[in-house]
């Protein structure tokens, strides 16, 4: 099977379920993709403040 890209939408949910505090697994699951399709996502797509924000780093 080939790579499907994420649309907007899928993003934007991503992105909010990630904030909210969501496992990869669970927001995997809640949009009907792969866990490590979830975590490349972040990676990609997630500035490194954003990520200092969600995991209560200062």
């Amino acid at each position: 099977m080939g790579y499907v890209h994420s649309s907007i939408e899928e993003r934007r949910c991503l992105r909010e379920y990630y904030k909210k505090g969501l496992s990869y697994r669970k927001i995997a699951e809640l949009l009907g993709r792969n866990v490590n399709s979830v975590s490349r996502e972040l990676r990609r797509n997630c500035t490194h403040y954003e990520l200092q924000k969600v995991l209560h780093f200062t």
